[in-house]
Order: C-alpha cells, then sequence, then structure tokens
C-alpha cells in the first residue's frame, strides 16, 4: 500500500467530511505509523488531486467529499445513467458561465494554450489514453483558474466530474469519429470566445454537453454498475 493510500485509509476511518479540518502532521505520521515527510507529500499529493485544501496557518480541510470518496475508490457504486446525465445537465449551464467569465480577463496566450489542451484531448480521447484525458483535464481546469475570479464555478465543476470508470468503458467502445467531431466542437468553442462571440459560445456550449448525452446513451448498455 502506498504512502498517499495509507493516509487516505486513515482520513476515511476519521469519517471526515468537506470542510473538516484533517488531524496535525504529526498526528497523522503517529496513526499512519510513517514519517512527517511521507505524510507532508502525500497531503500534498492529495491537495494536487483537489480532495484536499490548505488555508495558511490553518492546515489541511477537505476541500470535496466528491474528490474523497474517488480517491478512496467508493464512487462506481453510487453512480447510473441518471447521476450522468443530470451531472451533464449542470455541466451545460456551468461550462457556459465559467468561458464567458473567464475570457474576460484571459490573454491571447491564455486562450491558445486552451485550445492547444483541447486539441491534445481529442487525440488522447480518439487514443483512449485515460492518463492523458485525466492530466489534460487538470491542465485545463488549471488554466480557467487562472483567469476565473468566481471559485464557486471552478468548484462545480470538479464536483461533476465523471469517474475515469466509465469514460473508459464509452471510449473502448465509441467510434473515434464521433469523439474527434465531440473535441473539434470543444476548439471551435474557444475560436468563439477569442473572437468575443459570447451568444456562439451558448449555442456551442450546450451542442457539446447535448452530443456527450448522446454517447452515454447510445453506450449506456455496456456500462457495468
Amino acid at each position: 500500500m502506498s504512502v498517499v493510500d495509507t493516509v487516505l485509509e486513515n482520513l476515511s476511518d476519521l469519517e471526515l467530511s468537506e470542510g473538516d479540518r484533517l488531524p496535525s502532521e504529526r498526528n497523522l505520521a503517529e496513526k499512519c505509523s510513517i514519517s512527517r515527510s511521507s505524510v507532508r507529500n502525500a497531503l500534498k499529493e492529495l491537495q494536487s488531486r483537489r480532495v484536499l485544501a490548505v488555508k495558511q496557518g490553518s492546515g489541511y480541510f477537505v476541500s470535496s467529499d466528491f474528490a474523497l470518496q474517488q480517491a478512496l475508490g467508493g464512487e462506481d457504486s453510487e453512480w447510473d445513467i441518471e447521476r450522468i446525465e443530470q451531472v451533464y445537465e449542470v455541466r451545460k449551464f456551468v461550462l457556459v458561465h465559467i468561458t464567458e467569465l473567464s475570457s474576460r480577463n484571459m490573454t491571447g496566450k491564455q486562450l491558445l494554450e486552451l485550445e492547444e489542451c483541447l486539441v491534445d484531448l481529442g487525440k488522447a480521447v480518439i487514443n483512449v489514453d485515460i492518463h492523458s484525458i485525466d492530466l489534460l483535464h487538470n491542465r485545463f481546469i488549471n488554466i480557467i483558474q487562472e483567469s476565473c475570479s468566481n471559485r464557486e464555478y471552478i468548484r462545480v465543476l470538479n464536483e461533476v466530474r465523471i469517474p475515469a470508470h466509465y469514460i473508459s468503458t464509452i471510449l473502448q467502445v465509441a467510434a473515434g469519429e464521433e469523439l474527434s467531431a465531440y473535441f473539434s466542437e470543444h476548439v471551435n468553442l474557444f475560436q468563439a470566445l477569442k473572437k468575443g462571440d459570447h451568444p456562439l459560445t451558448r449555442e456551442l456550449s450546450g451542442k457539446l454537453s447535448d452530443n456527450v448525452l448522446k454517447l452515454f446513451a447510445k453506450y449506456s448498455n455496456l456500462i457495468k454498475f
């Protein structure tokens, strides 16, 4: 078992919820029977995965119940098609507002970086490269975070991530052309942002989410719950 898994197991035993403060590094080190430096590295790793948040002078807190459940590996049993559809309904609303808010403050370089990120994401999808998909999604979020002042939108977007288990199942059977077209539309979305064409942005945003729902509906019988 890795150090991160050991720390996660301890956090699970403590039954912590979103907003709860973690025990001190020394306390966790004693409970987990590992060094404080190992605990510190594990906490930093969990922070990078958005399971934890740190407040200066106050220590670490649970950032997200969903992210914690996902890290513990217990989220799969709670997901079903209805839940996935609800998630994308939320994303349909959230995506357009995030892009509009962030694009007002973005530099040309940031918009170009977003476009390149989405092109790479499309390639990763076609290659069924789940690891790269996850890394690129995090890169996408980080770029948005740098320019979006409304942290609530970012929190919601993180909460509605679809577990890789389901994405992997879909990607293994979905036609590459369908997915390639989907991510091409993502690129069109950010090209519209460059021009400040927000009405077009709204139209494309809804179209993107609708296409994903169609993919999930088409291949839902292949998802194992």
